[in-house]
């Protein structure tokens, strides 16, 4: 078997991270994965996403939103090639799974393309930490080196999150996987919460059951992250998206904030002494590294400076630290 103990430790590139371990991994059971697939599976999720499908290739993934006709997020795909071109992968929270493709498989009509679960297919686990492209490298894995590149090695796809923190989603087949994580197993589980921190850390938007249809892709901060092109075909709910972009009507940003409770999907945010109307509103949260949590909400730019930003009520636990999401 492959030795995979631990090598010489190095420093990080945040000290957000130093604490946790050189190479750690998890299985990700809570992504799930649609895969689109037949002759014309880019065109038909070109017309149906955010992002320009075309731009996907074997080494390179994207983000895209999946919007409905008021420009609202309904799902923010990681999309990535799988067995062949005409095989693409949209990776998203397993809660969103079920009323995802009942939606996408409406609009298939007499499209040449299957859209189906691959989840159990292709099962995925994480793999993060300073060490964690030695280990791939070990493991005789091509290791993508920019955010959201992606790699092939015999059935196993590897592919780079985003962020200052080295993660990786690894997905194959699950006899494949079985052998990998056997490989990775004298390694520590990476905790779920470090994966939550690091996604709210890289300024990853985020779409959960609670917020289905709340946020207009921008105000999550999607095309900061790269998920929409404003040269691409129509999409549902386009004109919006394109109106806020192009007529500069956005009024909120996706920050984050510390909090010494934890914060649930959908929560609003008001301030304090206020009238009372929601200022912003929870699209995630994770624990923090030294106790309380770690909140990314969308605020209004105008509260953007505000010293009290509250949880849910007006006197609701305090939200401290509030900054610009990174990119």
């Amino acid at each position: 078997m492959t030795d995979l103990s631990p090598l010489p430790s190095d420093n990080l590139s945040s000290d957000v991270f130093e604490q946790l371990p050189p190479a750690s991994w998890r299985r990700l059971d809570d992504l799930a994965l649609i895969r689109a697939r037949g002759a014309e599976a880019r065109g038909f999720l070109q017309a149906q996403l955010s992002n320009d499908v075309a731009r996907i290739s074997v080494t390179q993934a994207q983000l895209s939103g999946y919007c409905g006709p008021k420009g609202r997020a309904l799902a923010v795909f990681t999309v990535a090639q799988l067995e062949s071109a005409d095989s693409l992968g949209l990776e998203l929270p397993a809660e969103l799974l079920a009323p995802t493709l009942k939606r996408l498989r409406m609009f298939v009509l007499r499209s040449k393309l299957v859209l189906d679960d691959a989840s159990a297919e292709w099962p995925a686990l994480g793999l993060a930490g300073s060490q964690a492209a030695e280990l791939l490298t070990r493991l005789n894995l091509s290791v993508p080196t920019v955010a959201l590149g992606t790699a092939m090695t015999e059935g196993a796809l590897v592919l780079r999150r985003p962020g200052v923190w080295p993660r990786y989603v690894l997905r194959a087949a699950p006899e494949r996987l079985a052998l990998i994580v056997q490989a990775l197993a004298a390694l520590p589980e990476l905790p779920v919460q470090d994966w939550a921190r690091a996604e709210l850390l890289a300024g990853m938007p985020q779409v959960r059951a609670a917020t289905v249809d709340h946020f207009v892709p921008q105000t999550i901060d999607l095309d900061l992250a790269g998920g929409i092109s404003f040269s691409k075909g129509c999409y549902p709910g386009q004109e919006i998206v394109a109106r806020v972009h192009y007529l500069g009507r956005l009024k909120q940003r996706l920050h984050l904030a510390e909090c010494a409770e934890a914060a649930e999907p959908g929560q609003a945010v008001l301030l304090a002494g206020g009238d009372g109307q929601a200022v912003g509103e929870v699209m995630d949260c994770a624990p923090g590294v030294d106790g309380g949590y770690l909140i990314a909400l969308t605020l209004r730019l105008d509260q953007a400076d505000s010293t009290g930003l509250r949880l849910e009520r007006p006197e609701g636990a305090l939200l401290a630290g509030v900054r610009a999401a990174p990119h």
